[in-house]
């Protein structure tokens, strides 16, 4: 045998011999690594819908929350009780985030057109980037959570269009999203009712 015949099979045993190695220490600290075992709720406290699971995240904030009622539209609503509330016009309401980063905005805009909410949205909607847009429905009321970038707000607008019978609502929001997002499907909660 020549020599670089044996050199080369040295070589081919030494990396097989180093790949072995670095598999067995790869599967060494996979059979080491701690795996935790689900948890599981019981079955009767899980919820069913997509609006069950809504009112769990919502139902822990209301108790840290401030209700506000507008009699002259008959809705009411939760906002953080650090917050500030304003009343700029009567059918308008505004929240404020104490470090003013987030602001919501809600207004009655008076009955639906002929035409309904999905009209009325896409007439809202306007030179404004849409982002997404879905249907929904907020503690029996259809209504439609529009995201849009808007050049005029500079930022993303996370809009509720609600479609309340007598009234429609639109509810607005700049800045934290999980705040605008818990005020927003807070609108006429029943649970907020036996609060109040």
């Amino acid at each position: 045998m020549k020599i670089s015949s044996i050199i080369a099979i040295v070589i081919l045993l030494g990396v097989v011999g180093a790949g072995g190695y670095y598999l067995s220490q790869s599967e060494e600290v996979v059979e080491a690594a701690p795996v935790a075992a689900p948890v599981k709720a019981p079955v009767s406290g899980q919820a069913t819908t997509v609006e069950a699971v809504k009112a769990q995240d919502i139902l822990p904030l209301i108790d840290q929350n401030l209700v506000y009622q507008n009699n002259v539209f008959n809705y009411h609503l939760s906002y953080p009780a650090d917050w500030t509330q304003t009343q700029p016009s009567a059918n308008v309401a505004v929240f404020q985030a104490p470090d003013h980063t987030t602001e919501v905005r809600v207004e009655a805009v008076g009955p639906l057109p002929a035409d309904g909410l999905t009209a009325f949205v896409d007439r809202s909607l306007g030179q404004d980037v849409l982002i997404s847009r879905q249907l929904l429905t907020l503690h029996g009321f259809s209504a439609e959570r529009v995201i849009v970038f808007s050049d005029r707000a500079e930022s993303q607008v996370t809009s509720f269009y609600i479609d309340a019978g007598k009234s429609a609502f639109v509810i607005s929001g700049v800045g934290e999203q999980a705040a605008i997002e818990m005020i927003a499907r807070s609108f006429n909660a029943p649970q907020m009712v036996a609060q109040r």
